[in-house]
């Protein structure tokens, strides 16, 4: 939370207005995400796992072509009103908002979104900030080694109900 009220400021003070609007969604959703999570703990206490789903070619068109709406979209707002760097900003936005998209919805290509991320963050801070391009590269490769650790886990996983397009059905826990 301190991370996101930190960046808030620097993000507002370089012009950078997509991260402004990022992080003011993600520093509302922290608290919401931690009640939700202590929920859980509480009141469901058996462990499950869920199977992400996959995406298939036409599930690949139709997120790439919103990322690069969005991008293109919000780039010509940021500009409008005078943001610095304007599509580089943006792309940041688009990739954050699908990977929140392909998260919610339990895809598994999730992670390369967040990647993405982080690879256009650092280039939306290249030569304003070393230190905020130092923390995006530590969340790439966070981003990296948890898309590989997913993909392992997924691999691990005996399907109960196999054949189901349904992403929340639970597996076995395997202890």
């Amino acid at each position: 939370m301190i991370n996101s009220i930190i960046y808030l400021v620097l993000a507002l003070q370089k012009g950078f207005y997509g991260e402004v609007l990022t992080t003011l969604y993600f520093t509302i959703m922290q608290p919401i995400g931690l009640l939700v999570w202590i929920y859980q703990a509480q009141f469901k206490k058996e462990q499950q796992e869920f199977v992400a789903r996959k995406l298939d070619g036409k599930g690949w068109t139709k997120y790439l072509s919103i990322s690069v709406l969005w991008w293109l979209a919000f780039g010509f707002i940021y500009q409008s009103i005078g943001a610095n760097r304007p599509y580089r900003d943006s792309i940041t936005d688009a990739t954050n908002g699908v990977g929140q998209i392909l998260m919610t919805a339990v895809y598994r290509e999730q992670w390369i979104f967040w990647a993405a991320t982080n690879v256009f963050s650092i280039y939306l801070w290249w030569g304003e900030s070393l230190q905020i391009q130092g923390k995006y590269l530590i969340y790439l490769i966070n981003s990296l080694v948890g898309g590989i650790s997913g993909a392992r886990q997924q691999k691990a996983l005996k399907k109960v109900k196999k054949g189901s397009d349904d992403p929340f059905f639970v597996l076995e826990q395997n202890e």
